[in-house]
């Protein structure tokens, strides 16, 4: 093998080693850390939110195949108060009928996929996929086309897996 071919194999191996080893979870982020810590080991985050009460949330989202959307909330210095993984029940819970499309993505980031229908009323549906021990179910929650709120939430099988598994 020559020289530029063993360099470069070289390079790549150390370019996916260093992809392998960076954590997805934020579990080297703690309490009391930087944005800069943050960004360090996270990288640059997917989105950024001003929270109502003005703290700000870096999501972290491995979207549309990943099962687990990470939110870390900054407090007014930039310093960081909890991280949290916002794909599972108690979140969904917590979107209530009349929600508007940015509360739902400041609470739980953005959906796997959408699905747009017709019937019985125009409207638009964001579906997540997250991890459970029932694999092949997903979270929906549907949006009013007229009004653009949120209808309600709920618990359809996966299209995506196969038969034997529903």
């Amino acid at each position: 093998m020559n020289t530029v071919v063993r360099r470069t194999v070289f390079a790549l191996g150390v370019l996916l080693s260093a992809c392998a080893t960076r954590p997805y979870a934020p579990t080297a982020v703690k309490p009391g850390d930087g944005r800069d810590d943050v960004l360090r080991v996270m990288g640059r985050p997917t989105a950024t939110y001003t929270m109502p009460d003005g703290h700000v949330r870096l999501e972290y989202n491995r979207m549309p195949a990943g099962r687990q959307t990470f939110m870390i909330d900054l407090d007014a210095t930039d310093r960081v108060t909890k991280w949290e993984n916002v794909l599972d029940e108690a979140h969904f819970a917590a979107i209530e009928p009349g929600m508007r499309p940015e509360d739902v993505l400041r609470l739980i980031g953005p959906p796997t996929y959408t699905w747009h229908y017709a019937r019985p009323e125009p409207g638009i549906t964001w579906l997540y996929r997250f991890q459970t021990i029932q694999r092949c179910i997903l979270f929906q929650v549907s949006f009013d086309r007229t009004t653009g709120r949120a209808l309600a939430g709920d618990y359809p099988p996966d299209p995506a897996c196969p038969d034997e598994h529903r």
